[in-house]
């Protein structure tokens, strides 16, 4: 009877898992990155910093605008100065419009502006004799160039192109939280569902047991008091398991949400590293992930962009104790006609060239009070550097070790689960015949649950520890190369 149950209980198993979904950690973490709402709020703050960076960038670019006035309309009473110093009241009535071009271009180079532009007037006298003047200016071109200032183009230009890679390296580093939420939910439904499958063996194992010991009692071949423990037992096996069943429907809805698939049986397989392979991080290899955090790490990135922005700060400074110079100049041609072909003929030359001098005399020490603040900020910036170096070195180190920790313990856990296997085994076929007490059986059997979820754990722990260094330096250990190669490559 027993080796029916048991066909039967291997034919609903296998039955089960073809209609399951199997999912493996790593085809979790693509399902998220690519699929998940925090993937997409990464990708979208990904493209975010890029399309800031393309607005910085623009304004490096030639700048070009159509200016109108189509037309302008006035119609008033003014008053006239005559000869004599009277005045006299007239009605005016004019019409004004104009159209223009013009074209700006930064010079990254001086931090100046280039311009050129070409513009056209039509004044209309409506009352009196009416009349029409055209004014244009077929090209007029200008530069403005500050002196002895702080060059605000190129550094503009710097900040973005950091901005943009400090955007990219957040992605990426996003991406490894992501993979790192993944993995910690994985391993906890993992364990649930390892936890569920052995309650339910020993819940087939237990209602078995005591249907023989219900004949066993009848017979006098146990005592009432064996009965009873293993009555118990059923009734604890059975409430275990409805509570285990409660808790793994929550995380598995919880874990399809996160990867946003829909809400359907799973089947987990366990995520042994590297196929069962572990290598321990050596000491050589922490010179290397301090290096990729270094080259990787938009937090670094950051303090890289601060110490710029100090160090602008500070030129800032020493130049406002200079005197302040503004070179305007421009060229270009004009000419006034009652006719607009009349207007574009015989024009004339403009020129204008002028140099704005503000000298600072006395600010009553404020100058020399902003260049001591920006000159302090920057060493406070290079003494923050230390202290994330510092940090950062003790916070590898310790993931480091948690690594190879975890590593460490895999093997030994795995082993200790076997062995609790098969001492279950044993144990179950001795009770059967009667050489053991039912105590001993159930010692084996709990031994082998706890085994069991000490593996599971043990493997949660790896992930966990490996994701984490992931996160922290962007360096993939096992491929030994950094994460960006693979998103340049992209």
């Amino acid at each position: 009877m027993r080796n029916v149950n048991l066909f039967i209980v291997l034919l609903l198993s296998a039955f089960l898992c073809k209609a399951q979904t199997t999912i493996t950690l790593k085809g979790a973490i693509s399902l998220a990155q690519q699929n998940s709402i925090q993937s997409t709020l990464n990708k979208n703050n990904y493209e975010v910093s890029n399309q800031t960076f393309k607005l910085q960038r623009a304004q490096l670019f030639p700048q070009i605008n159509l200016n109108a006035n189509l037309p302008g309309y006035t119609n008033s009473i003014t008053s006239v100065t005559q000869p004599d110093g009277t005045i006299k009241f007239t009605t005016v009535e004019q019409a004004y419009s104009n159209l223009g071009i013009s074209l700006s271009q930064k010079i990254a180079a001086t931090g100046g502006t280039f311009t050129a532009s070409s513009n056209i007037n039509r004044f209309d006298r409506l009352s009196g004799d009416r009349t029409t003047n055209y004014n244009t200016q077929p090209f007029v071109l200008g530069l403005s160039q500050p002196l002895f200032r702080f060059n605000e183009t190129t550094f503009n230009l710097k900040t973005a192109r950091i901005n943009k890679l400090i955007g990219s390296k957040v992605f990426i580093k996003q991406q490894e939280e992501l993979a790192l939420e993944v993995s910690n939910q994985f391993h906890a439904l993992l364990q649930s569902q390892q936890q569920l499958i052995l309650l339910q063996a020993n819940k087939i194992n237990t209602d078995s047991l005591l249907q023989a010991a219900t004949l066993k009692l009848k017979l006098g071949k146990i005592g009432e008091e064996e009965f009873l423990q293993i009555q118990l037992e059923q009734i604890n096996t059975a409430t275990q398991l409805q509570q285990v069943k409660a808790n793994y429907v929550l995380l598995k809805i919880e874990f399809c949400n996160l990867l946003a698939i829909p809400i359907a049986e799973l089947s987990l397989e366990e995520s042994k590293p590297n196929n069962g392979v572990v290598n321990s991080i050596t000491e050589s290899t922490l010179t290397q992930l301090i290096a990729s955090f270094k080259n990787n790490s938009p937090e670094y990135e950051q303090q890289k962009l601060a110490q710029l922005q100090n160090e602008a700060a500070l030129k800032r400074a020493k130049f406002n104790r200079l005197p302040n110079l503004n070179l305007i100049a421009g060229y270009g041609s004009n000419q006034s006609a009652n006719i607009l072909n009349s207007a574009y003929q015989n024009v004339l030359t403009q020129q204008n060239a002028t140099i704005g001098v503000a000298v600072p005399i006395f600010s009553s020490g404020a100058h020399t009070a902003s260049l001591k603040i920006a000159d302090y900020q920057m060493k406070n910036q290079l003494l923050q550097m230390q202290q994330l170096e510092q940090r950062i070195t003790n916070d590898i180190m310790g993931k480091m070790q948690a690594y190879n920790l975890a590593s460490q313990q895999i093997s030994n856990a795995q082993f200790a689960d076997s062995i609790a296997h098969r001492r279950y085994e044993i144990s179950y076929n001795k009770y059967q015949v009667g050489k053991i007490t039912y105590t001993d059986l159930l010692l084996a059997q709990n031994q082998q649950l706890q085994t069991k979820q000490s593996y599971l754990i043990a493997i949660a722990a790896y992930w966990q520890a490996y994701y984490q260094l992931r996160v922290t330096t962007l360096y993939d250990t096992e491929k030994g190369k950094s994460l960006l190669e693979d998103t340049n490559s992209n």
